[in-house]
């Protein structure tokens, strides 16, 4: 079986060529897949030199429709011969059309959607219209300056519920009970009542909860921030065609300035290019010593890749970002770009890779399949790598969508 693939734009015409069995149908699929991870969302596919197609064609077929369709593309196919025409006909399709499927394209709710050009070096925005009263309140947790200088105890953590409607980022555990906690605290995430976190006892692999629709989870936190509201605009975002990969700091400028430009939370979900992040070795309750951050030390508390990781991943990320560092929130936030207005606390979920819609569609529900449909990977620490010699400063991203609103009231 042999492959051709010409791609324009967000299209590509496949050309098949020989006999289409099993093995020809899974290589069709990891064809389509690294098309789609390079964000081609309409497919054609051309027939005319194949001499036999079996039953695995059509599965893979109709399972990349469904894809497609979700993300509001489509595939079509060509020169079909009587024989072709015939088997996938059995299979629900007709002249090379797919057979009409319960997956439907998300509705777009918002009124408009606006281009935003004006600061953007790397990414290309699309911001929808404001939703008035769109607005979060937080609560600061904890104190990351004790951390450091302090093993924590009982009173340095409780038990906090994580908003369905919000987002909520801290070292914490999955659970309601510090004895049980204590020695797994880690890096945590939660948004939309789905709560992941990396344990800290020496775990190989990231847990997570996810609550009844419309729930919450309940963490142990020893710092960290639970913000609850809505949201008053959704972004959707890609790369230039002349760059590389959109900068987190560049898209959390633009969510700054779009909620207001004093302090904002956002959630997003990206297809990634590569992510600089840390995840804690030891649990900051560890009786043995305070976590430090000086060298050599810090080797002991925190991991850290050389080089950005999880490239070609799915990404939940959430957090805040701030124009100043002075203010309640001053001892949640560290300088999260190359300016020296930008100040930041984002805590990223990583899942096997899985391609996005790039037009409106439900949080909830994106976040809730994320975490029922792909494996979690990892969950860590987003940071800016300010080292003089710092190869990989930031996490990157291919294109996904956001959440941000302002945030109006903290406690």
């Amino acid at each position: 079986m042999r492959i051709e693939a010409a791609r324009e734009g967000g299209s590509a015409l496949l050309r098949l060529e020989g006999r289409l069995d099993r093995e020809g149908a899974e290589r069709l699929s990891d064809t389509m897949e690294d098309l789609l991870q390079e964000g081609v969302r309409s497919l054609r596919i051309d027939f005319s030199q194949v001499t036999y197609a079996s039953s695995a064609v059509t599965r893979v077929l109709t399972r990349w429709h469904q894809e497609l369709t979700l993300l509001r593309g489509d595939v079509r196919l060509s020169s079909l011969s009587p024989d072709l025409s015939e088997l996938f006909a059995g299979a629900g399709w007709h002249e090379g059309v797919p057979p009409a499927g319960e997956a439907r394209a998300p509705v777009d709710r918002h009124s408009y959607w606006h281009a935003r050009a004006d600061f953007a070096a790397s990414g290309q925005y699309e911001m929808s219209a404001g939703t008035p009263g769109g607005a979060m309140a937080c609560r600061l947790l904890g104190d990351p300056e004790r951390m450091a200088n302090t093993a924590l105890g009982p009173e340095d953590c409780g038990a906090v519920a994580l908003p369905a409607t919000g987002f909520g980022i801290g070292i914490g555990a999955i659970g309601g009970r510090y004895d049980q906690c204590s020695q797994r605290l880690g890096e945590l995430i939660a948004v939309a009542g789905c709560a992941a976190y990396f344990p800290s006892d020496g775990a190989r692999m990231a847990d997570y909860m996810m609550a009844t629709p419309g729930g919450t989870s309940t963490a142990m936190l020893a710092s960290g921030l639970v913000c609850e509201g809505s949201y008053s605009q959704m972004v959707r975002f890609s790369t230039r065609a002349e760059a590389e990969a959109v900068p987190l700091s560049e898209l959390a400028s633009m969510a700054l300035q779009a909620g207001g430009g004093r302090v904002a939370g956002l959630v997003v979900v990206a297809e990634t290019a590569g992510l600089c992040g840390v995840k804690l070795r030891r649990s900051p309750a560890d009786e043995g010593s305070p976590l430090g951050f000086e060298v050599p030390r810090v080797r002991d508390w925190l991991s850290f890749a050389p080089e950005r990781t999880h490239a070609m991943t799915t990404t939940l990320i959430a957090g805040m970002v701030s124009n100043s560092a002075r203010g309640p929130w001053a001892a949640h936030v560290r300088p999260h770009g190359p300016t020296e207005r930008l100040f930041g606390h984002f805590h990223a979920a990583v899942f096997s890779y899985h391609p996005l819609p790039q037009r409106t569609v439900d949080l909830d529900d994106l976040v809730r399949g994320l975490f029922a449909n792909q494996q979690l990977l990892d969950v860590v620490h987003l940071l800016w790598d300010d080292r003089p010699d710092g190869a990989v400063p930031e996490s990157t991203l291919v294109r996904g969508v956001g959440w941000l609103a302002p945030i109006t009231q903290f406690s």
